[in-house]
């Protein structure tokens, strides 16, 4: 039986931050099967053990796929890093209020320096939300 939306995300253990950032999905390749096109979105909110998104289409694909996410410079001078890191989607939801599917996904693994970088750009989000000057609401409760 699949879970309700609020039910999935009371699941995550860490906060969410709301971070709008460029994803990539690429999907492993089968032998026999033509390649699937690389998937583009943008994430809906996301923490250190996965993110949700939505899409127009139900992009949902049971197995690990590997995700590149565009993070925002630490700095308004540095240059954008690009982590990479293996996930698995948990569930599909089709919402009308949000006018496309949103996709839930689990992280497996991070490569090279990707939890690093991303726990930094988490911190920074709610470190910035949390600062009653800037009128910024980045991280959701849950609730």
């Amino acid at each position: 039986m699949e879970a309700s939306q609020g039910e999935q995300e009371d699941r995550r253990e860490a906060p969410r931050a709301r971070l709008r950032l460029r994803v990539a999905i690429a999907y492993p390749e089968h032998e026999g099967r033509p390649a699937q096109p690389i998937y583009h979105a943008k994430t809906h909110d996301i923490c250190m053990s996965g993110l949700s998104m939505v899409v127009e289409d139900n992009v949902f694909h049971e197995g690990a796929v590997t995700l590149t996410l565009a993070l925002p410079p630490e700095h308004s001078w540095a240059p954008q890093k690009d982590i990479t890191v293996t996930a698995r989607m948990t569930y599909a939801i089709r919402s009308s209020k949000l006018n496309g599917f949103k996709i839930g996904m689990t992280f497996l693994e991070f490569k090279g320096e990707a939890k690093e970088l991303l726990q930094a750009a988490i911190l920074r989000e709610i470190g910035e939300a949390d600062d009653p000057g800037n009128g910024n609401s980045g991280v959701d409760s849950g609730s």
